[in-house]
């Protein structure tokens, strides 16, 4: 049941203090406050460890935390967004899906960007280091080639990028020339001593250092000083802004774009807006140093706490001396903490390493338990009809939405009558259906999205083109506000889908209840002789699936802290919102004899239900049907959907005795938003399979329709 809640917290970015801080707000949960956070990336990294990861250290995993799971652990709803508008005036977040966000408080945590403006935005040459939540993708697509390299900036973030990107190199037997360049000197804040080590570290590799030098684009070239740079390839570490969404926003900030904070970690500007880590400017100007965001975590979780509760906030006072390990390519480190002494060798990269997994370890088995935050005992809810969402909450949330206007429709969700009023064209088929499930996220947009497509899938597996559709929806027992804002941001994310299928929505329902949930009932209008049945399907056909299977076993791991993998989960949901259209389209142009969609019996179970329509039978090619990433391996580890058990009921019409039980366990997951599964004529496979894949459906032939063996009740073979 999702606890009660009047407030909405809402955290932009995923850095270092936003993590350490959602950890600390759920062990000790704020009574009232639903907490959300935004970040484009599902994955983020720890820049302690990212040399190491260049270098070839350490895996993605080890570097980088999960928010799918951090999130799922902490009771917090993830958004995969980018914010592009911040309106203070109006407590409100413009997403770049094109969706908005309301808040009551706003905590920002997104890091800087690279000051490109002495090379150029958008050199081709050049891949900045920041921000450091996607430079493992930039580097990966980047780091091939022989041709000279240079690293631009010899602070402790590029000197360290050096050293490592030397490694790699030295790991893979690759000479490729490297260069480290600085404006000034080596490490400059930092005592000779560290500096006197890590040049004889970058003398070892036979890294080239550069000093008191500039480097700037003049008329497409890249130069150092006066001569042309001697690199094709640039790593940008040096001088950064603040971001993008923060000169979009009408905050005070300084002149480089960061905001401007008080001790408190609050916006000068607006007392209900806090910012921490990079993109925040401090009245003591601070180094842009992960160090600090990692010590400021604890007093934003408190001072966010206190000023939601009307408590005495906490100053901020910045660390003047701390430890400084860098990295130096190989597993050896140099440490330092203020003063002229430093160590160096095997023993402080070691040193270095259970620091550096400790601080990982937080977000990973030592993840807390979310302690639900007291209810309200003053709160009833109602049932029967008084169980409605309030009107003003409806009339808010609905009043933006523009949903596609169809032709045809005298009456829909614009008007204030009692019901939708729809003209029917003469000698079509009315195609209608019903879907209504709970919400498998608490991410209203993205489900609200998932619960259209999901619902107009049964229209394209009759080849039904969609033409109005009402709104089931059932909210949680929140606040009139927060329900209005739910309802604001799943209607938009249906309505998006909807439209896009040229379906009007035309009115609906909501209810309030213990747990999100939503569904549609579609309409479609079809010529009879183009409807595609589940009967049909005759000998010699085959059957082609349009999409990957897993997504109940993705979905029950979503429940297991310890078995979510966010990767793993971000593909899931990506499979989620490709809408069927796609292929009933494409396939327009193929005789289909038999279509179905895969959803909630599982593949076994929509197989059999064509066979039993058809009169046929089937084998199945076990090796080619398609898996999401990762699903067998969260089967081997025991994750399994509750629906999977009543689904195994089909298995006593199937031949088993070649398959394994892992995959049984596939075949029988129930899919949410699944593929369509067509049966079709075996000299028509290529040309379908040629279709579908220019339109960017990856469809897999799985088998073959057979006679079916009157005296057999097993009606699949799989092998």
């Amino acid at each position: 049941m999702t606890p009660s809640a009047n407030h909405d917290l809402v955290l932009v970015g995923g850095g270092h203090s936003h993590a350490l801080a959602l950890r600390m707000l759920a062990m000790k949960p704020v009574p009232g406050v639903r907490i959300t956070l935004v970040s484009p990336d599902a994955l983020s990294a720890y820049s302690g460890m990212l040399p190491g990861l260049i270098a070839g250290h350490y895996s993605l995993t080890d570097t980088h935390v999960d928010l799918y799971r951090l999130c799922i652990a902490t009771g917090t709803r993830f958004i995969r967004a980018a914010v592009t508008t911040i309106c203070s005036a109006e407590r409100r977040l413009t997403l770049d899906d094109g969706s908005t966000l309301e808040y009551d408080w706003l905590s920002l945590d997104v890091g800087a960007t690279p000051n490109l403006q002495p090379v150029g935005e958008d050199h081709p040459d050049i891949v900045p280091v920041k921000p450091v939540a996607s430079f493992h993708q930039r580097w990966q697509q980047w780091r091939d080639g022989d041709s000279p390299l240079a690293v631009v900036g010899a602070g402790a973030g590029g000197t360290e990028m050096a050293l490592a990107i030397a490694e790699s190199q030295r790991r893979e037997g690759r000479h490729t020339p490297l260069s480290l360049i600085s404006g000034g000197i080596l490490l400059p804040s930092y005592p000779e001593s560290v500096r006197r080590r890590m040049r004889r570290y970058l003398d070892d590799y036979g890294i080239q250092l550069r000093e008191h030098t500039r480097v700037e684009q003049r008329e497409g070239t890249l130069y150092a000083n006066d001569a042309p740079l001697n690199a094709s390839r640039v790593l940008w570490c040096t001088g950064v802004r603040g971001t993008r969404v923060i000169a979009n926003s009408d905050l005070d900030c300084d002149e480089k774009g960061f905001v401007h904070v008080q001790a408190t970690l609050q916006s000068r500007s607006d007392n209900r807006v806090f910012a921490a880590g990079d993109c925040a400017a401090f009245p003591d100007t601070l180094p842009k140093a992960g160090v600090y965001a990692v010590r400021q975590a604890k007093v934003l979780a408190h001072n966010l706490r206190a000023a939601i509760t009307g408590q005495p906030l906490q100053v901020y006072h910045p660390q003047k001396h701390f430890l400084s390990l860098l990295s130096a390519g190989g597993k050896q480190a140099v440490a330092s903490r203020g003063g002229a002494l430093s160590a160096a060798g095997h023993w402080v990269w070691r040193w270095k390493d259970r620091i550096d997994r400790a601080f990982m370890n937080k977000f990973g088995d030592q993840l807390p338990t979310m302690t639900p935050p007291p209810a309200d005992p003053d709160t009833l809810h109602c049932a029967g009809c008084g169980a409605k969402v309030g009107s003003g909450a409806l009339h808010d949330a609905l009043r933006d939405l523009q949903p596609h206007i169809r032709e045809g429709i005298d009456a829909g969700v614009d008007a204030a009558d009692d019901a939708a009023i729809i003209r029917w064209a003469d000698n079509q088929r009315l195609v209608q259906s019903l879907d209504f499930f709970p919400a498998f996220i608490d991410e209203p947009f993205l489900f609200g999205r998932v619960a259209a497509l999901h619902s107009l899938s049964d229209l394209y597996a009759m080849n039904a083109t969609p033409h109005s559709a009402l709104a089931n929806v059932t909210l949680p027992w929140h606040h009139p506000k927060l329900q209005g804002r739910d309802l604001q941001r799943l209607m938009a994310g249906a309505v998006k889908e909807l439209n896009a299928a040229g379906c009007t929505l035309v009115g609906g329902h909501t209810i309030e209840g213990p747990q999100m949930a939503a569904g549609f009932t579609v309409n479609g209008q079809a010529d009879p002789q183009q409807l595609w049945h589940k009967g049909g399907a005759r000998e010699g056909d085959r059957l082609l699936l349009t999409k990957p299977l897993g997504s109940g076993v993705q979905l029950a791991a979503m429940m297991q802290k310890d078995k979510l993998h966010g990767p793993w989960l971000e593909a899931t949901l990506d499979h989620l919102l490709i809408s069927n259209r796609i292929a009933q389209q494409v396939m327009q142009d193929v005789p289909v004899h038999a279509c179905t969609d895969v959803t909630g019996f599982g593949l076994l179970g929509h197989l059999h239900e064509i066979c039993q329509q058809s009169h046929v039978a089937m084998a199945i090619d076990t090796d080619s049907i398609p898996l999401l990433p990762g699903t067998l391996s969260l089967i081997e580890k025991g994750v399994s959907s509750t629906l999977n058990e009543a689904n195994r009921n089909v298995l006593m019409h199937c031949d088993t005795q070649q398959v394994a039980e892992p995959l049984l366990t596939i075949l029988c997951d129930p899919q949410t938003a699944g593929g369509l599964l067509f049966s079709i004529p075996e000299e028509a496979l290529p040309q379908a399979l040629t279709l579908l894949r220019e339109a960017a459906v990856n469809a897999s032939e799985i088998g073959k329709v057979l006679v079916k063996n009157g005296e057999s009740t097993r009606d699949i073979v799989l092998h």
